[in-house]
């Protein structure tokens, strides 16, 4: 298990590239090749458009999400065509014995405490160790990687009728409508995700804002949201940039079951920051004002396995 959890996060790092259909990557002539054998770790500098039609869970019925696009913010936001997901840069390293030849010089926090952010987050520190699988992502200059998505509506269908229209399913359903036009923009921080050699257990550690505006026509509601970390007791700011914090860790419920079976183990150690919630409007159109948590902390552990 801990060699499919390390080839899988190392695989997906790599196959960021080909999964966007535009990537632009730079080509290595034999003189680049030749400087990184030998050299510690890989880097991969990404500009990057991703769209999909569709993607449909199938339990027996359908969950069906449409026309989901992700780019650079602000044209996609705006409704226009949007420019690329880039300024991103991905460093894939193994740690050795002294645990500290890696690419990114530091993590999260420390990371950006560097870069003059207050840092009073709740970050659960990673001891890297000879064999860890580190993948971090940074921007190529140093300012924060803006992004945008949108999602056309997040739907249900019905089975019956249904299965031989998988990829067409929004043409064909008139079932609930759970979001519609979600548009979200704004920037991605500091990324690190580590698994350990030592054990089945895979650490994502991020930092990121957000803000747009979504529609759930099955409630009749419609709002503008922004999640950020600007008041309150605990912040992370800097400039007028702020970020909220993630911090995950998935690894193996080992013997769950009465039968010694194995499960999924999500635990999320971290999801902090301030949420506003302003223009909600409901029923008529009205708006009926805004709600803002500020501080908002979840911790949660989780098992997950099918029924």
């Amino acid at each position: 298990m801990m060699n499919s959890l390390k080839k899988i996060a190392l695989v997906s790092a790599i196959a960021a590239a080909p999964f966007a259909a535009q990537a632009e990557l730079a080509a290595l002539d034999d003189a680049s090749m030749g400087d990184v054998t030998g050299q510690a770790g890989v880097t991969i500098d990404l500009s990057a458009n991703v769209s999909v039609g569709e993607i449909a869970y199938q339990d027996q019925g359908f969950l069906v999400i449409d026309g989901l696009t992700l780019g650079g913010h602000s044209e996609l936001v705006a409704g226009g065509a949007p420019d690329a997901l880039d300024n991103l840069r991905l460093t894939i390293d193994v740690a050795g014995s002294l645990g500290d030849d890696l690419g990114a010089s530091s993590f999260g926090a420390a990371y950006l405490a560097s870069e003059g952010f207050t840092t009073e987050v709740n970050e659960q520190s990673q001891n890297i160790s000879d064999g860890d699988l580190v993948i971090s992502l940074r921007s190529q200059s140093d300012e924060p990687v803006d992004f945008g998505l949108f999602i056309e509506s997040v739907s249900l269908a019905k089975q019956e009728g249904n299965s031989g229209n998988i990829g067409n399913l929004k043409a064909t359903n008139t079932g609930t409508v759970l979001s519609q036009d979600l548009r979200m923009d704004g920037y991605i921080g500091p990324v690190d995700i580590v698994v350990q050699e030592e054990s089945n257990s895979m650490n994502i550690n991020a930092y990121f804002s957000a803000s747009g505006s979504v529609t759930v026509p099955y409630r009749g509601t419609s709002m503008s949201f922004e999640l950020h970390n600007r008041r309150g007791a605990t912040v992370m700011n800097a400039d007028g940039m702020s970020f909220a914090h993630a911090q995950v860790d998935v690894s193996v419920a080992e013997g769950y079951f009465d039968d010694g079976g194995d499960a999924l183990a999500v635990n999320v150690q971290d999801l902090s920051g301030d949420l506003d919630m302003t223009d909600i409007k409901m029923g008529n159109g009205i708006s009926i004002g805004a709600l803002y948590l500020t501080d908002l902390s979840v911790t949660a552990e989780t098992v997950i396995y099918g029924h």
